[in-house]
């Protein structure tokens, strides 16, 4: 009976994770034309509500999956923002157009992400590019906010991102 309790035991022990496998989530990056359309359609300060989007739906996508952070991990996630278009007009759109209205102007919004894995030597392991633009105005996000279509875009990157994790994390 003791040795078998020793088996049960050891055997529970392999099932258990190790611990989460490490990766490191640089600063997100915007393109050069989404960054010249942020500063002259949509408000500079967009870039820092996008790039905080982007790393908060990353960071919960990864942490759900099993993932933890650290700056010297030897996976890396290099993320960019290509391209994103508001679903509503934004805060500087408001302030320089007072015809818009915050929730009855809608455009068809959305975003274009990139992820590029590398591993520990730098290499490039996988690439996630994913796209996402309402197709009609009837289609758009119901979301009240400017960048609705666009959060539902980064919402189903980080899901491609965490199933490229997944398949290079070594568990």
């Amino acid at each position: 009976m003791h040795i078998y309790c020793k088996l049960v035991l050891a055997s529970l022990l392999v099932a258990l994770p190790l611990g989460a496998e490490a990766v490191k989530l640089p600063p997100v990056t915007i393109a050069p034309s989404l960054q010249s359309a942020l500063n002259e359609r949509y408000g500079a300060d967009e870039r820092a509500v996008l790039g905080e989007a982007v790393t908060r739906s990353l960071e919960r996508a990864l942490k759900a999956a099993g993932a933890s952070f650290d700056d010297a991990a030897p996976l890396r996630i290099e993320v960019s923002i290509e391209d994103a278009v508001p679903t509503h007009p934004t805060r500087w759109q408001l302030q320089r157009n007072p015809s818009l209205d915050y929730l009855r102007s809608v455009s068809r919004g959305g975003a274009h992400l990139v992820a590029v894995l590398r591993g520990a030597d730098g290499q490039v392991i996988d690439r996630v590019d994913y796209d996402h633009y309402a197709m009609s105005i009837e289609d758009a996000s119901l979301s009240g906010s400017a960048w609705g279509d666009a959060m539902l875009a980064i919402d189903r990157f980080a899901t491609q991102v965490v199933k490229a994790w997944r398949r290079h994390a070594q568990r």
